[in-house]
């Protein structure tokens, strides 16, 4: 059985003449219900349903040529890479930033949804646009797209842990990991291209991806933003990003000057070296990582960091984040420009170098984009930019992060915030932040607990340099403190904040977009022969969770589809997903006063949930 502190009385918010001392705000504001039953709910929350527009997509590229193409990689990539970089900006290459958005459009007429409240209505007009479009059909390059989509599969199958397809041999899980790649990329969304939109002026919402993702995992979240009344847009990181196609522009000057087979080559460098974690793995244990996670041959039990190679990660971690928070203020510039007149938007993108995002997208918007009130988005790593830009950038209203929080350490010094918080923490964010964390995330265990603490100070480091607040050092407890660097980090914030744990929810859970791709529910009743297989562990607590060796990939992962009255089979986290971020931008990006009452009061997911919330 497992039980949250059972909480009497609903929470009271803080005073508006000052803040509550944190150890009230942690008694007080928590909306915490027993856990002695599994999560179940007999009808759709409110809210929770897809809004009343259709849904219109686009993809597009923000230029902006006062930037360099890509100073991130060159600091750390190979010679081959570097090499390469040089080609591309003697090209006149400059930061490029590829996106997709989705925004409100005009519904068919007479039509209803395409299949209960959980989809969104078909367009008036355009086209059904599938994943294949957001690779912009790149039949070149549909082999390592079809691969990377490969690559989080496996995580659903659970082929390595206890899957019904353990047994089977690598040929026969290799052609039905291809078969499904396939399905994904062919698979339509719930999104038109082409689409007219819709009447009325419209908030912003940027959605920034984590490590090796791109904006594809964004499409359900998108979609449902969008069928609300916002205008969403994501961008690929070229600077850890699964496959930013920005050479797919049809202004690339490189791509110009360049052979299909030197510019194929050219996208091979990016998806082979354009990855974090080879970097990070060469800089800890001086070993280069293959894929995700430690490299091959990696023995925990003798392997050893090196004390010096963890301060370079954290170095690096700062440029990385630099870059990020400005490819989101390229973006930023980009999007409210769509908002403006047709001709106004054509001159001002085309001076940045933005040529095919003025000829083919402005106009699109026109009248539509609500410049003034925009936030932003992320998951795992994009959670932590999201933090860290929303404090930067002056553009940014609020902010909302899945799974991790921002260390101090891999701050950028002029992204900290002046000040200390009641508590004499530095202060991290000074605008309002909603955290949503699992509390089954083995990922950020591992990485944070057993190899920024237990493997440092094996090896003689001393882990107070990488994480010199005692709160984000803390032992995991799933109770009450499951990811202690994102709680460290919400504590730190000192204007509106809020944090749910999601019981049950792994690294994953909350964003990956693969529900919709497959008859999930079918997968997991076991009626299809690579079906998932049930939960199997959890993740180790207290002290045990710096045991080593680290446990490899996810542990745990029970939160899926259930049948709902009137709503037939919905995917239970991305209910719970879509409930908070809509009611957290409906009160800071529409100022919905009846937003803020449910945030301050207790959500409808029962015991799948423990809310705090501190409002000063």
């Amino acid at each position: 059985m497992i039980h949250y502190p059972p909480m009497s009385s609903r929470a009271e918010t803080a005073s508006k003449t000052g803040a509550l001392p944190l150890a009230a705000c942690l008694l007080l504001a928590a909306t915490a219900q027993g856990l002695a039953a599994a999560p179940s709910l007999s009808r759709l929350p409110a809210n929770a349903a897809y809004g009343d527009y259709a849904v219109g997509t686009a993809t597009g590229f923000a230029v902006d040529k006062r930037l360099r193409f890509d100073p991130w990689n060159s600091r750390y990539a190979g010679p081959e890479y570097r090499a390469m970089l040089r080609r591309v900006e003697a090209a006149g290459q400059t930061r490029t930033v590829t996106f997709a958005l989705w925004y409100p459009a005009e519904p068919a007429p007479g039509q209803g949804r395409l299949a209960g409240p959980r989809s969104p209505f078909p367009a008036a007009n355009g086209r059904r646009a599938s994943y294949w479009d957001l690779y912009f059909r790149a039949g070149d390059l549909r082999s390592q797209i079809g691969a990377g989509t490969q690559i989080i599969l496996p995580q659903f199958l659970r082929l390595q842990d206890g899957g019904v397809l353990a047994d089977a041999d690598a040929e026969t899980q290799q052609a039905i990991l291809e078969e499904m790649g396939e399905q994904i990329l062919d698979a339509e969304r719930g999104a038109w291209q082409g689409a007219r939109p819709a009447q009325g002026t419209f908030p912003v919402v940027i959605l920034a991806h984590g490590l090796g993702d791109d904006y594809g995992a964004w499409s359900s979240f998108g979609e449902f933003l969008a069928s609300h009344g916002y205008v969403a847009v994501a961008p690929t990181f070229i600077s850890d990003g699964g496959l930013p196609l920005v050479f797919h522009d049809e202004d690339s000057p490189y791509a110009k000057q360049v052979s299909p087979a030197e510019l194929r080559k050219t996208y091979e460098l990016i998806l082979g070296n354009v990855k974090v974690l080879p970097y990070f793995y060469r800089m800890m244990y001086g070993q280069e990582s293959r894929g995700f996670g430690p490299p091959e041959n990696f023995d925990a039990a003798t392997a050893k960091l090196a004390p010096e190679g963890a301060a370079r990660a954290t170095a690096m971690m700062r440029n990385l984040f630099r870059q990020r928070v400005a490819d989101v203020g390229a973006l930023l510039r980009t999007v409210k420009l769509l908002g403006a007149e047709t001709g106004t938007c054509r001159r001002a993108l085309a001076s940045l170098g933005a040529v095919s995002a003025a000829r083919n997208l402005c106009g699109l918007l026109a009248g539509r984009v609500d410049g003034e009130r925009v936030a932003i988005a992320g998951h795992s790593l994009g959670s932590m930019t999201a933090q860290l830009a929303v404090e930067h950038l002056p553009g940014l209203r609020a902010a909302l992060g899945f799974n991790m929080g921002a260390p101090l350490s891999w701050t950028p010094p002029e992204m900290i915030g002046a000040g200390q918080t009641p508590d004499g923490l530095p202060v991290g964010n000074r605008k309002p932040v909603l955290l949503m964390i699992g509390d089954e995330d083995a990922v950020m265990q591992n990485f944070f607990s057993k190899m920024f603490q237990s493997e440092l100070a094996r090896a003689g480091g001393d882990p107070a340099q990488v994480f010199p607040l005692t709160p984000e050092r803390a032992a995991p407890e799933r109770e009450t403190n499951p990811q202690p660097v994102a709680l460290s980090a919400w504590r730190r914030a000192v204007a509106e904040r809020v944090l749910v744990t999601v019981r049950d929810a792994d690294h994953f859970i909350l964003v990956q977009d693969l529900g919709r791709l497959f008859p999930w529910p079918q997968f997991q009743r076991g009626e299809l022969p690579y079906a998932p297989g049930p939960a199997r562990r959890r993740k180790p607590e207290g002290q045990r969770a710096f045991e080593l060796p680290p446990t490899p990939g996810e542990a745990y992962a029970q939160l899926g589809w259930i049948e709902i009255d009137g709503a037939g089979e919905v995917y239970l986290p991305h209910v719970a997903r879509d409930w908070h971020a809509r009611a957290w931008f409906d009160w800071h990006l529409k100022e919905d006063p009846e937003a803020r009452r449910r945030l301050q009061n207790p959500d409808p997911f029962g015991a799948m949930t423990f809310v705090r919330w501190v409002f000063p």
